[in-house]
């Protein structure tokens, strides 16, 4: 830090920010006169214009309650430091503070960067930020046009329009009405927010949740054994189909965002992807478990890497666990059936550790052979 500034007050603050926009950091006792650090966040965050708006702040205190916590949270300050503290500490929280990585979001009733650094252990779920994406799509866009006005006023490049000649009037009506009523494409992508392909990828998610619905719903009324079993296929078929969209979704919506509509339709088909994720995870336990139980009993031999291939059926049973929201989403039935697997597969890996590994093949056989045949062409 080169150039320091201290004020007393809040007063002294707003004005100093208004005078020097460069301002690169602001750290404020959260006491400090005038409103404390929640009234200099708030005065940042929503009276200055961008990108003086989106500074980092950190607020700095001893008397720190819940309910202060969450105020200075909700006012968009980036960090807090708890007195008395650490160099390190502090050294830290200024790196996050002033870290771009995470996202400045600006929404009706929040302003400051995003809060949500971390997630639910491997969740992989298809709606995790999707508003958020879209928040900051839309503020990008602002700032952006913000930023070609000021540089266009700089460079005096904005001029007054051509006044047109008699001849050209009503030529220019004509092409600013028809302007008026087809929007540019690129106002229109900035409004939907996302792109063609994350939006072809939720459609083929939405047919693909109507057809295991009426899946379902033929297997209902069929009493044939064999039909039974076919729509059965049909529908895994179907979920895991679902399952691996709803993946693809969610990693185009943390790179594009997506619309308020698409938003509404992941919604729609939210109780069917928890379907879908729950069914698939019951038979890929069951699956595991009768597989496993069969190789601890002796009526299956264990075959070379056995172990290996289980764990990777058990990393989907958890990737799908996760997709549901975590053990805790499941019911109990479930969870036995989890810890069950998780127990067979730890058993199997244990047994295949234990077995003779290939360079003692050799001899052990030689220890096997009877004397004359150990003893070599010699001996015969």
């Amino acid at each position: 830090m080169h150039d320091v500034e201290y004020l007393s007050d809040v007063g002294g603050v707003m004005h100093a920010v208004r005078a020097n926009p460069s301002v690169d950091l602001i750290i404020s006792q959260n006491d400090i006169p005038g409103g404390g650090s929640v009234a200099i966040a708030r005065f940042v965050r929503w009276e200055m214009p961008a990108p003086a708006k989106t500074l980092p702040i950190i607020s700095l205190g001893r008397d720190w309650t819940p309910e202060l916590l969450l105020e200075t949270r909700e006012a968009g300050i980036c960090e807090v430091i708890a007195m008395p503290t650490s160099l390190m500490a502090v050294q830290a929280k200024l790196l996050s503070a002033m870290d771009g990585k995470r996202p400045f979001i600006s929404t009706a009733t929040y302003r400051g960067r995003c809060r949500r650094r971390r997630s639910s252990k491997g969740y992989q779920g298809p709606f995790r930020r999707a508003e958020d994406r879209i928040a900051e799509q839309l503020n990008q866009a602002v700032e952006k046009s913000e930023r070609r006005a000021i540089r266009q006023d700089q460079q005096g490049e904005r001029s007054p329009p051509p006044v047109p000649t008699p001849g050209q009037a009503a030529v220019v009506q004509q092409n600013a009405a028809s302007s008026a009523a087809r929007p540019r494409a690129n106002e229109v992508e900035v409004e939907e927010g996302g792109d063609r392909q994350t939006r072809a990828v939720i459609d083929k998610a939405f047919v693909t949740t109507r057809l295991i619905e009426q899946l379902l719903a033929r297997l209902v009324t069929t009493t044939d054994s064999v039909g039974q079993a076919t729509l059965n296929t049909a529908v895994a078929d179907a979920e895991e189909r679902l399952i691996n969209l709803m993946a693809l979704v969610q990693m185009r919506i943390e790179q594009h965002g997506c619309s308020a509509a698409d938003v509404e339709r992941l919604r729609i088909i939210r109780k069917s992807v928890d379907a879908s994720a729950e069914s698939l995870l019951r038979a890929q336990l069951s699956r595991l478990i009768k597989s496993g139980e069969d190789l601890l009993s002796g009526r299956a031999g264990l075959s070379f890497n056995m172990g290996l291939a289980m764990q990777a059926r058990m990393s989907y049973a958890q990737f799908l666990i996760n997709l549901r929201g975590g053990l805790d989403m499941l019911d109990g039935e479930v969870k036995d059936a989890v810890d069950k697997a998780q127990g067979i597969v730890a058993q199997v890996k244990e047994i295949e550790a234990g077995i003779m590994p290939l360079p003692q093949f050799e001899t052990a056989r030689s220890s096997k052979l009877p004397t004359s045949e150990r003893s070599g062409p010699a001996g015969r």
